[in-house]
């Protein structure tokens, strides 16, 4: 494996093992009855019928990272980008799904009634969820260049999350994950695209455990905490891909967003050895990940 597939394969992997192992701990937001209840979270396990989660099984998916599985499965189809066809395989994913759907979905799939264009209904939604699903675009456009990446990253996010907020987040993951797929140190990387409101605000409590870190900047869906608490986890267990998703379902709250998120970050700058054998094996989607990898150009 070369070295851009190794970080394009860890990209990918990262961002969706890493939300599947909070899946089973998701929205708790009470860290001592997350550890009381479950333990040290370091194998997959079902989120259980009183969650938001009560039909995922152990290795699947929350709700975002399906709809990151959504556009997956339509860049493998189509093997290319097009926000205009992919809002149709969206827009197909409600109908018949059974889990949690969440705000800025509800409020989209509202707004698109009143549109003639189906791209511009997005939602005001200020939450991480929407950029953290840019990873098969990341994965599926590695040979491309990085503004036609940003390019992208941003149109998927606007059509349901179309904030400034939102924007600029997707506009920090996908210039750090490119550039960490392409070699780039994982530091300089985030001092270099990291919003500054959010490095200042990691940085202020990095000497701190990962739980109070999280507590004090704010374990919600927001982008205010979430993006933040994401950036404390890459910098404190930055050359440790495991302990940093094993600390990020433990911190409770929105951790499949954020793990989302801090797998683009750490699976790139570390790839795919770095992430536990068994959480790779164990991952319910792994064979289309591995399909996206065998028909992107860094194959």
């Amino acid at each position: 494996m070369n070295k851009l597939k190794d970080k394009q394969t860890g990209l990918l992997y990262g961002s969706y093992c890493a939300d599947a192992l909070s899946l089973g701990v998701h929205w708790i937001y009470d860290s001592n009855e997350l550890a009381q209840k479950h333990g040290r979270v370091t194998h997959y396990k079902a989120a259980g019928p009183d969650s938001y989660h009560p039909q995922k099984q152990a290795g699947d998916q929350g709700h975002v990272g399906d709809q990151s599985l959504c556009l997956l499965k339509f860049l493998v189809r189509k093997k290319g980008w097009d926000p205009v066809a992919f809002m149709d395989d969206w827009l197909g994913m409600w109908p018949d799904y059974n889990d949690y759907i969440d705000g800025a979905t509800k409020a989209t799939l509202a707004n698109i009634q009143e549109q003639s264009d189906k791209t511009q209904g997005g939602s005001d939604s200020v939450e991480i969820a929407g950029p953290a699903r840019i990873t098969p675009l990341l994965a599926f456009l590695s040979d491309s260049s990085e503004s036609e990446v940003v390019k992208a990253s941003v149109e998927q996010t606007m059509l349901t999350h179309s904030s400034k907020e939102a924007e600029e987040s997707a506009v920090f993951l996908a210039q750090a994950g490119y550039r960490l797929m392409h070699g780039a140190d994982l530091a300089s990387t985030l001092k270099e695209t990291s919003p500054e409101w959010a490095l200042k605000a990691a940085n202020s409590v990095l000497s701190q455990n990962a739980v109070d870190a999280i507590a004090k900047l704010g374990p919600a869906c927001s982008i205010s905490s979430a993006l933040p608490s994401v950036l404390y986890l890459a910098m404190k267990h930055g050359d440790d891909t495991e302990t940093a998703f094993t600390e990020n379902a433990m911190a409770g709250g929105d951790n499949c967003a954020r793990g989302l998120a801090l797998g683009i970050l750490l699976g790139a700058a570390n790839g795919i050895s770095s992430i536990p054998k068994h959480w790779v094996d164990e991952l319910n989607a792994a064979a289309d990940l591995d399909e996206l990898i065998n028909i992107s150009p860094a194959s």
